[in-house]
């Protein structure tokens, strides 16, 4: 989750004027890369005080995104984005650090779409996660994660759908449809 919640955090007008705001595009991470932007260019200051309180609930946006396995098209996104403004010299480092970072998040949160019954959600997930990182270690950690017990539905669907192709020596391209 998100240590810099929305409602916690105050802005100068400023640094709005200068940067730009939020990407209204951007569904599931527009705060995140809102604030890694300003990072690149300002420094930040910490109030050790609760500024704001707010309650969390099942039936809002953010949990209808990470059911679906949406959440992981607006990460990668962020990622894409702050290449372009992250300083040469550390763009690279940072980005395969985010990258590596954010396909973890991805294998963790693949259970929560499976546990849900939403094949479709939890494979739209596994895509992103690997467009995130496409490493050959990333597919490794995701063969490894296949293994688990806990990711035996998307397991036997992706081998269903393989001895489909195979069967039917079909030339079907290898996708889930999304909601």
């Amino acid at each position: 989750s998100n240590v810099l919640n929305p409602c916690a955090v105050v802005i100068r007008r400023s640094t709005h004027e200068h940067l730009g705001c939020y990407d209204p595009g951007n569904t599931y991470t527009p705060d995140w890369e809102l604030y890694k932007r300003i990072a690149s260019f300002y420094d930040w200051w910490y109030e050790g005080d609760i500024l704001a309180r707010y309650r969390e609930h099942d039936n809002n946006m953010t949990s209808e995104l990470i059911l679906s396995g949406a959440q992981a098209t607006s990460i990668r996104q962020g990622i894409e984005i702050s290449e372009s403004y992250l300083p040469a010299e550390h763009c690279a480092a940072i980005t395969a650090n985010a990258r590596n970072h954010y396909f973890n998040y991805c294998l963790e949160h693949m259970v929560i779409p499976l546990k849900a019954g939403n094949l479709a959600g939890a494979f739209r997930l596994l895509q992103e996660a690997l467009k995130i990182d496409p490493s050959p270690q990333a597919v490794e950690k995701l063969f490894t994660w296949l293994t688990q017990a806990e990711a035996a539905p998307l397991r036997d669907e992706i081998a269903s759908k393989l001895r489909s192709i195979m069967l039917n020596h079909s030339s079907e391209s290898f996708y889930f449809a999304y909601p």
